[in-house]
């Protein structure tokens, strides 16, 4: 049985998202700071759903509102129900586990179109190895540089690195819609952005780094690297582990994460549909 979750079932949400801390990390993230009601203002927020069996909560299933939606299930009879609300509702972005999504795109392939798909690994980074560049290049949170260069800088990201559509505003949104613990971080060349890269959720056992990019000019010098590592320094001084994924032909990302003792854990995997 699939019903939508609500505050009464928050106990037995938290058990679930405890027994897999480590693959619901966007799931528990979020719910933790914006709670199971959707907020429709709110791109964080969205409809959870559960699926149930002997009366036990052994899957979750979650439409946000910024179109994305994000599975996960301990038995892989959620499928079939998972499967069945897939069909009836509008969405982006399929994103998780690969051992999770893989199963539910394949069920949906005569029923939604794919325009993409992301094959990445998942790392984690249980011994941080450290590194830094020269002092002539600064380390800057996103608050203490002018909001232009902030701005123009991300939507250069989504759009030339992740290959998004997006604009000044969904950047503005970005970069004010983050936790405490959610750095976002520049790496500055005479005082100009030239890399990027973000906590994008914070639970209470992981910090899961994102948003990594460098300027095409940029590239090659370590300063991904540096900003990755200044990240790692924060989540491990709040007594949490570094996450991350990254796509698998990205060599010299896969090498720079492992440089910096970045090992894999399993498989990701984002299906971006045609809507």
């Amino acid at each position: 049985m699939i019903r939508l979750l609500t505050s009464d079932d928050l106990p037995a949400v938290d058990a679930y998202l405890e027994r897999n801390y480590m693959e619901t990390a966007f799931l528990s993230g979020n719910l933790s700071r914006y709670g199971i009601e959707n907020d429709r203002l709110s791109r964080r927020t969205g409809d959870y759903y559960g699926f149930f069996a002997n009366s036990e909560l052994q899957g979750m299933l979650t439409f946000y509102n910024l179109g994305s939606v994000v599975p996960h299930f301990e038995t892989t009879a959620a499928i079939r129900d998972f499967v069945m609300l897939l069909r009836q509702r509008k969405f982006e972005v399929l994103v998780g586990m690969k051992k999770i999504v893989e199963p539910l795109s394949l069920a949906l392939n005569q029923y939604k179109q794919i325009q993409d798909r992301d094959d990445s690994y998942y790392f984690v980074n249980y011994a941080g190895k450290p590194f830094s560049l020269p002092d002539a290049h600064q380390i800057a949170d996103v608050e203490t540089i002018r909001q232009s260069l902030a701005l123009n800088f991300v939507v250069e990201a989504y759009r030339e690195g992740f290959k998004r559509r997006f604009n000044s505003e969904l950047a503005a949104r970005l970069i004010e819609d983050r936790g405490q613990e959610e750095a976002f971080i520049f790496l500055l060349v005479d005082g100009m952005p030239a890399a990027q890269a973000m906590i994008q959720v914070t639970t209470g056992r992981i910090g899961q780094i994102g948003g990594v990019y460098t300027s095409e000019s940029s590239r090659g010098k370590g300063y991904c690297k540096a900003l990755v590592a200044e990240l790692c320094r924060r989540i491990y001084s709040l007594g949490k582990i570094p996450t991350l994924m990254v796509r698998k032909d990205n060599s010299p990302a896969i090498r720079a994460y492992q440089a910096l003792g970045f090992t894999y854990y399993d498989e990701y995997l984002i299906v971006k549909y045609i809507i």
